[in-house]
């Protein structure tokens, strides 16, 4: 390792799918630099590494102006380039493959009194962390850019910084890109999940409004609620998915803001007032737990939504059951009637033609009609009662006894009133 100060450092994050951009910007970065890239190309073996959970060193070269190197950290490839010259003002963004980069960092090393340049060309608004390899100020990320800027005041004890550049500063580095990438990704979620609630939540309303003051009996309209109950639990189901993916993307965010945090805490210390960095992230944080709470507010309003129209559709079903058992019985009570009459008039006629004219004149009108009318109400009773009893599988009851017993009776007694009339008439004739 070289005893010389370096004047900075430049990192460049990568898929480690993205083998030919990888060796582009390696050979092209060696190039600048001055270094010969042997035949051997580092990029077989990233391809042939597994995932590495800790930082991994594949390769590292070193030339005159600078010492680059390419590490695996689980599946994101770091080509590290300490260098040994100015690069504050490099153009970094022309080398080949950067523009596939996941991010990208700069760090300048420089004396106390090169900071106020530093400021001017990179803007106010950075945090001051104090490491063992001396003060690191961060400034803000622009918005639209991938690159993060960094000014390093070295401490006397310059030893260490080489091994804090390529082993310690990167990896705090790119938890920073992956934060900063879901934020983003986060951001427009949370922007398409509230909507799609605003939209669900007049949805609703007009359900709501529709199904409380359009109430009637009309078969279609109660079909139309049911599928208003089928569309409001399909709007159920997407604000429930909508939760999760909140409650996700809050846990995701809580975790990735630790993680930078627990990367700082690795070499240095968390300032007072917080890494100004990452408040755009805790901000984003702070509004998901907001958010996940209005949806569960949503959820709640839906599921309430559904209650009432399957209630209102109940009580439309029940309300259409009472009037088709109340029409039931008005044809029921018509048809009993009617039934009675039939059977009446083809008693009595059929016990007419059975005696004959002259002995049935015999029996008093008052006799044959109470006689018949007790005849056929037994009748109606018994078809009733056996209605009943066929129902509950012919489970005999007290009424199909009653009425089997008085239409026996009154059969006998039909009877005996025939034999009757044909003793008068034969007595009539003898005398």
């Amino acid at each position: 390792m070289s005893k010389e100060l370096p004047s900075g450092a430049g990192f460049f994050y990568f898929h480690k799918d993205n083998n030919k951009e990888i060796k582009g910007l390696w050979r092209g970065l060696a190039k600048r630099f001055g270094i010969e890239v042997g035949d051997k190309d580092s990029i077989d073996l990233i391809k042939e590494s597994f995932n590495s959970h800790g930082l991994t060193n594949i390769k590292t070269i070193q030339g005159p102006g600078a010492r680059l190197s390419i590490s695996l950290y689980r599946n994101i490839v770091i080509v590290t380039g300490v260098f040994y010259r100015s690069v504050a003002k490099a153009d970094f963004k022309g080398l080949p493959g950067v523009d596939s980069a996941i991010g990208m960092a700069r760090v300048i090393i420089g004396e106390e009194s090169e900071v106020d340049a530093f400021e001017k060309e990179f803007g106010k608004g950075y945090t001051r962390v104090e490491t063992e390899s001396g003060l690191l100020c961060q400034f803000e990320e622009k918005e639209g850019e991938r690159e993060h800027f960094y000014f390093l005041l070295p401490a006397k004890e310059v030893e260490g910084i080489e091994h804090f550049l390529t082993l310690d500063f990167p990896l705090f580095d790119f938890e920073i890109h992956k934060l900063h990438m879901e934020r983003d990704y986060f951001k427009n979620q949370q922007k398409w999940i509230m909507n799609e609630k605003e939209e669900i939540d007049k949805s609703i309303g007009d359900l709501l409004h529709k199904s409380i003051v359009g109430e009637t009996l009309n078969p279609r309209y109660i079909k139309t609620l049911e599928g208003d109950i089928d569309l409001l639990s399909s709007k159920y189901a997407i604000l429930v998915n909508d939760g999760h993916l909140l409650r996700k993307a809050r846990t995701t965010l809580e975790d990735d803001i630790d993680m930078v945090q627990a990367r700082l805490n690795e070499f240095g210390k968390i300032p007072s007032e917080g890494l100004e960095i990452i408040k755009g992230s805790m901000d984003l944080n702070e509004s998901l737990k907001e958010s996940e709470i209005s949806i569960g507010y949503a959820i709640k309003n839906t599921k309430t939504a559904i209650d009432i129209v399957r209630t209102s559709v109940e009580l439309l079903r029940s309300r259409e059951n009472i009037f088709l058992q109340e029409e039931a019985i008005s044809f029921e009570a018509a048809a009993g009637v009617l039934g009675f009459i039939i059977i009446f008039y083809y008693s009595l006629t059929s016990w007419l033609h059975i005696l004959g004219e002259v002995r049935f004149e015999i029996i008093p009108p008052v006799t044959r009609f109470l006689t018949i009318f007790l005849f056929t109400s037994s009748a109606v009773l018994l078809t009733h009662f056996l209605g009943e009893s066929y129902k509950k599988k012919w489970r005999i009851n007290k009424g199909m006894v009653i009425s089997i017993a008085a239409l026996i009776a009154v059969f006998i007694y039909i009877v005996f009133l025939s034999i009757q009339t044909g003793t008068l008439n034969a007595a009539e004739i003898l005398h």
